[in-house]
């Protein structure tokens, strides 16, 4: 079978372009030939992972995944100008259809990709999906200027969808045969495992990182991330340790700045996004990694990145807003992961002492949630269950 996957991708940040690149190395791996069709290379620079050549010429593209990019420097000039993605995109995703003899377009994120796969389906005549995400299906899909394309695409598609954001579809209209539930997207514990080789934290802080603990946090910056509390908390801490984002964004420069006021930067390294098959090895590193969200927009917006955590056995440090979003699968507090409310800094401060200091509990909540993972995660069912859809689909 052979899929045109039109959607981010590394280097492009975030949970969706992280799914988009396991999900077709899970389904290239089981006889699928996947042709990524993407614009990641035209990311802005603050959203952008760092990918070196080895990267590139060891994962960037898995066994049976092709990756298509467009031509950043092929943009032509028009009034009113625009940068013409979707057009862009489009146009790639036809010739590849044709030139590789694709059987469906799956397309992932309303804008560009949904609406260039919708274009491509249609001219090729080849069977389209169309997933999303909690950001698009919320701020996108309520646009009054883009609400009318987005529910005839819909119409004329089948939708992968989650359990929670059925009823938006129910209340289209949308016949329950054009629906596929999403109930099994889950993380790769073959690849998020605690045998995981750690990463040497050098790296990140230098020659004389002299193996102190490090505390860790991997996402965009914001102010409903959490991220200021958390250099609050880690600034009232008199023990030995280093503080590591793994993070760009729009705020990362405000971020920085506060970190300088407040004479931390000797103790605190940036580092610049990274792609996904880096991370495992990240939280390998860490004596803990911290999800501080709180009051964030979306409310749908559950990362992933947490359970990927979980499978390799690193502590974890929720938000409760996080962790409430998690109880599905089973977690509790204190036993697989530690919970705070970041805006109580006194409250987040002795939790990360807490991680410092004791070692036992801090392995033992590794430990379980190693556990966890390894009874909710079924990645395989999750590619068998897509092969399923595909094969649905073309009868």
């Amino acid at each position: 079978m052979k899929v045109c996957l039109i959607a981010k991708y590394p280097p492009i940040e975030g949970g969706e372009s992280s799914k988009t690149y396991w999900m077709a190395r899970g389904l290239g791996r089981r006889g699928c030939d996947v042709h990524i069709v993407t614009n990641a290379w035209e990311v802005e620079d603050e959203y952008r992972e760092s990918i070196t050549v080895s990267d590139l010429n060891s994962h960037y593209q898995p066994h049976s995944v092709f990756v298509h990019n467009t031509d950043p420097f092929s943009d032509p000039s028009y009034i009113p100008y625009s940068k013409p993605y979707t057009e862009k995109i489009s146009g790639l995703a036809i010739d590849v259809i044709r030139q590789f003899d694709v059987d469906i377009v799956d397309s992932w994120y309303l804008l560009p990709y949904a609406v260039s796969g919708f274009m491509a389906s249609s001219i090729t005549g080849k069977p389209q999906i169309v997933r999303h995400a909690g950001s698009d299906i919320t701020r996108l899909f309520n646009s009054p200027m883009m609400n009318s394309l987005f529910v005839e695409i819909f119409r004329r598609s089948r939708i992968v969808t989650y359990p929670g954001d059925k009823a938006l579809f129910d209340d289209l209209g949308i016949d329950d045969s054009c629906i596929h539930l999403n109930r099994l997207v889950s993380v790769d514990t073959s690849v998020f495992t605690p045998e995981a080789e750690a990463l040497d934290m050098r790296e990140f802080f230098g020659p004389d990182f002299d193996n102190e603990p490090v505390i860790t946090y991997a996402g965009k910056v914001g102010v409903t991330k959490g991220v200021y509390e958390l250099v609050e908390a880690f600034a009232n801490l008199r023990e030995k340790a280093r503080l590591l984002f793994v993070c760009g964004g729009a705020g990362a420069k405000r971020l920085h700045e506060v970190i300088c006021q407040k004479g931390l930067n000797s103790r605190i390294a940036f580092r610049s996004f990274l792609p996904p098959w880096k991370m495992p090895s990240v939280f390998r590193a860490s004596i803990c990694v911290v999800v501080p969200e709180r009051d964030f927009p979306v409310a749908q917006h559950t990362p992933i990145l947490p359970r990927e955590v979980l499978a390799t056995g690193s502590c974890l440090v929720l938000s409760r807003e996080i962790y409430d979003k998690l109880r599905f699968l089973g977690i509790n507090e204190n036993q697989h992961a530690l919970v705070v409310d970041p805006k109580k800094i006194g409250e987040f401060t002795e939790v990360i002492r807490t991680v410092l200091n004791d070692g036992a509990q801090r392995l033992e909540l590794g430990r379980q949630g190693r556990a966890l993972s390894e009874r909710v995660e079924r990645f395989e069912d999750y590619i068998d269950d897509m092969l399923g859809l595909y094969k649905k689909m073309l009868g």
